[in-house]
């Protein structure tokens, strides 16, 4: 068996697989005594999202606990993990272990370790508890628990109410907005389109809101090949947008009239609300992958900005140490908004976006056009997930930390960002990014450039450059 390792946030494995009672009985212990290390002593939320048997396996994540004296409070239902976050900081718990993949294919489940501040803990800290898992796997591969009963908790009323409480339902109640709201057959449902409801949508149209372990067999991730069902529905003139979330709800995504909106612009569709008319100002913490025109729209109001490598445990902590940060983001739809707990919210990213539709009266491409004209005009963004092997995965960590490209697509590199990966950054400001993923066989390659011809050429020369370090052909 390969040995348990967390990637960007957690554990994640497959089911039947790598993803066994042993292992996730392993990791539990680990967690626990991670928390008999921290100076807070009180019990430990414990959650999980829709996916295969989350229920059974997230009772024996509670039980391994109680085992080590470690008091473990766990989820009536599935529930979204920014819900178990929010119970975690209201009731002063020492934090939680949550069951879930997130947006990975439903072969997948994980285990994410968040503190008291209801945010993923530190790269140390999971390396920590790493190590012990696999200490304990090896050393104690037949411990099991016994079955308890665990006090139960329910967020349904409390997150939604608290959500609700961040936003302007007067507002947004005024505008009269129709809505499309996908929850891909994840945590989300029943809260997510009840959010949007209570806050005063006139309509909300909910896809995909029942459970399915499957997810269909897409991915539950919020991005354009994953939403053709919803985004068609908002070609329907009557509908003002199309909102989605994910596996268990803490990632976003927009789409308008039958289209996916891409996730930089509704970065700073997002962002460019929260600076223009809630007036928070400070910084904006985002990951090395995120749109340049975060940047510019920063620098118009009067914001700093903070760059981090990919995951959210490396945006989170200065959440948490600081009050200034008005939004840490994250390309792959993570938001985290000023005021809320220092991680990820799909459904308030959402409720965030209804109030700037209503605060604003137009439509979505008049207000990103107006964002476009205070950054410089727009920026085209693309991806590649380029799935590779062992072998390959071994030659590009090898390869790639030492790449610097002379140019990139006719234009000179004029710097290399190795924070993640390799950004290679063109002197007009435009950037290919290559990253090993931290969770699947994948090299992940991003590109932005001022158009979309452009950004496709910059994707390809990345897909030349990872090929060129596995061997494959160009």
């Amino acid at each position: 068996m390969k040995p348990i390792r967390f990637g960007t946030e957690g554990w994640r494995a497959v089911l039947a697989d790598d993803y066994t009672f042993t292992r996730v009985r392993a990791v539990a212990r680990a967690a626990g005594r991670w928390f008999l290390r921290q100076p807070r002593k009180a019990p430990v939320a414990v959650g999980h999202d829709t996916r295969f048997m989350g229920d059974r396996f997230a009772a024996a994540v509670a039980d391994e606990l109680l085992e080590l004296g470690v008091e473990a409070r766990l989820c009536a239902s599935s529930l979204p993990t920014p819900a178990v976050g929010t119970y975690v900081v209201q009731n002063t718990l020492s934090g939680s272990v949550v069951l879930t993949a997130s947006h990975n294919p439903a072969e997948y489940n994980g285990v994410k370790v968040k503190g008291p501040e209801g945010a993923s803990i530190a790269e140390a800290e999971a390396k920590w508890i790493e190590a012990e898992a696999n200490r304990s796997l090896k050393e104690e591969p037949d411990d099991t628990a016994p079955a308890r009963e665990h006090q139960r908790y329910d967020m349904h009323e409390r997150y939604v109410s608290t959500l609700l409480s961040m936003v302007d339902t007067d507002l947004i109640k005024r505008a009269k907005l129709t809505v499309v709201a996908d929850m891909m057959h994840g945590a989300a449902g029943g809260y997510f389109d009840k959010a949007l409801q209570q806050a005063g949508c006139a309509e909300v149209r909910a896809v995909r809101a029942d459970t399915d372990p499957t997810f269909e067999w897409h991915h539950p991730e919020p991005i354009g090949e994953n939403l053709a069902i919803s985004a068609g529905m908002t070609a329907d003139p009557s509908v003002h947008v199309g909102l989605a979330t994910d596996g268990d709800g803490d990632r976003f995504g927009m789409m308008y009239r039958g289209e996916y909106i891409d996730v930089q612009r509704t970065i700073v569709f997002i962002l460019y609300h929260l600076l223009k008319h809630r007036g928070y100002r400070g910084r904006v913490v985002r990951s090395i992958n995120v749109t340049s025109m975060v940047d510019k729209l920063c620098a118009h109001f009067g914001c700093g900005v903070e760059e981090k490598s990919v995951g959210f445990k490396n945006i989170a902590p200065e959440m948490v140490k600081s009050t200034d940060v008005v939004l840490g983001v994250e390309e792959s739809g993570g938001f985290g908004i000023k005021g809320h707990i220092p991680d990820r919210d799909g459904t308030l990213a959402a409720l965030m976006a209804c109030e700037a539709l209503a605060q604003e009266g137009k439509p979505v491409p008049e207000i990103l056009d107006d964002i476009f004209g205070l950054v410089g005009g727009r920026r085209y963004f693309g991806r590649i997930d380029l799935t590779i092997t062992p072998e390959q995965h071994a030659e590009v960590a090898k390869d790639l930390p030492p790449v610097k490209p002379g140019s990139l697509a006719g234009q000179k590199v004029s710097s290399v960002n190795r924070l993640d990966g390799a950004k290679c950054m063109r002197e007009d400001g435009t950037w290919l990014l290559l990253r090993l993923s931290g969770t699947e066989p994948l090299v992940r390659i991003y590109a932005e450039a001022m158009s979309e011809v452009e950004t496709q050429t910059l994707l390809s020369a990345g897909r030349d450059l990872v090929l060129s370090m596995t061997g494959g052909e160009r």
